[in-house]
């Protein structure tokens, strides 16, 4: 059986783990428990420009290498395609990493361990395409509904960090076994929370307790009737008197026009007027995150602030909010259309009222000290 390298000995560790933004906030623990266990650890990290400021400035990396996708993308097999693939090549070959330690198990992942030659490669979750050509697999068992920063964490211990995470589950039954606290090295800079607080306050929100909503998800499956954030942010006003912001990218200003068209109440929104980190820091302050399967459920887990997501054919065990599974919706189980394993329909996400948001809202808003105006 493959032994781990002695991290003892060990200066430079790039961890491979190049998207999504959701999935990288679930593979960041590692990095922690890592750098717990073993402080001299210099730990660099590989992500995509579109997602890697969610990991930028994490006290826990000491080197962020940002890929730009569209680049690669645009032509894969083109000029500058073949320029950015080498320049990023050496840059990482320059930090002399010793060790990589792929997360994602796909080819985009598992490349830059080649192309920045590090000579120890470890393939750690679920590993495709051609990665068991490119890496040494971990012998570590994997539970399809049991989380995934479970399973990251799986593989800091295997390296030798203790922590405490609990030992690897051992039947299906410690899939439920209660979720131990876990670092998300995230970072937020201060710059980031006071533009927030003068763009809060030129929606009339000035220090006062908000409850933020992402209408927005990375597939179109993924996300929620637009008309029902509308209804659910009218309701959340009028009945309880707490303001509703709306967040989300420049993608998302179709959404947000038809918030405009939908909603009875005037519109709270900074969907495209906040940068990432903004972002980050307007779910940070909020008393809870409503949204669907997306980066900033995770976000909010992160921070510990109270989310409630809503999930169609994803699994909440395996990928919902860290720690709060209790609040992720999802009526999955009760669709009788589809194969157990496979979802066709993806209608199962709009079975989801608003009548229970609200109900998983409302025992949260006190928890956190809010009154609503009931």
């Amino acid at each position: 059986m493959l032994q781990p390298v002695d991290l003892n000995r060990v200066e430079r560790l790039l961890i491979l783990k190049v998207s999504s933004m959701g999935d990288i906030v679930h593979a960041s623990p590692v990095a922690a428990a890592l750098k717990r266990a073993f402080p001299h650890l210099y730990i660099g990290w590989i992500a995509e420009d579109r997602h890697a400021g969610v990991i930028e400035g994490s006290p826990r990396i000491d080197r962020l290498h940002i890929i730009p996708h569209k680049a690669l993308r645009r032509k894969p097999f083109g000029r500058e395609a073949r320029q950015v693939l080498m320049q990023i090549a050496r840059e990482v070959r320059a930090e002399r990493y010793q060790v990589a330690l792929d997360l994602q198990g796909l080819l985009k992942s598992a490349i830059w361990g080649v192309l920045g030659r590090v000579p120890i490669r470890y393939g750690a979750h679920r590993m495709r395409e051609l990665t068991p050509l490119l890496l040494r697999r971990i012998p570590i068992p994997e539970h399809p509904d049991r989380h995934v920063v479970q399973q990251y964490l799986d593989a800091a211990r295997w390296l030798g960090a203790p922590g405490e995470f609990p030992d690897l589950y051992t039947s299906p039954s410690d899939a439920h076994l209660p979720e131990p606290p876990v670092e998300f090295p995230l970072y937020v800079p201060e710059e980031a929370r006071r533009q927030v607080a003068h763009k809060l306050a030129s929606l009339g929100v000035d220090g006062k307790p908000i409850i933020s909503l992402n209408p927005s998800a990375g597939r179109e499956w993924k996300r929620w009737d637009i008309a029902k954030f509308a209804e659910l942010s009218d309701r959340i006003e009028a009945e309880w008197g707490i303001a509703t912001v709306f967040v989300g990218g420049p993608g998302d200003k179709p959404l947000e026009e038809r918030l405009r068209e939908l909603k009875r109440r005037p519109l709270r929104s900074l969907i495209a007027r906040t940068t990432l980190k903004e972002a980050m820091a307007v779910v940070e302050r909020s008393a809870v995150h409503l949204c669907g399967d997306t980066g900033t459920a995770h976000i909010a887990a992160a921070f510990r602030v109270p989310v409630v997501s809503l999930y169609g054919p994803t699994s909440p065990d395996r990928t919902g909010p860290y720690g709060q599974r209790a609040r992720a919706l999802s009526k999955r189980s009760l669709c009788t259309a589809c194969p157990k394993n496979q979802c066709v329909r993806k209608e199962c996400l709009q079975w989801i009222t608003v009548d229970e948001v609200l109900a998983s809202v409302q025992p949260l808003i006190r928890d956190v000290g809010v009154s609503p105006h009931l």
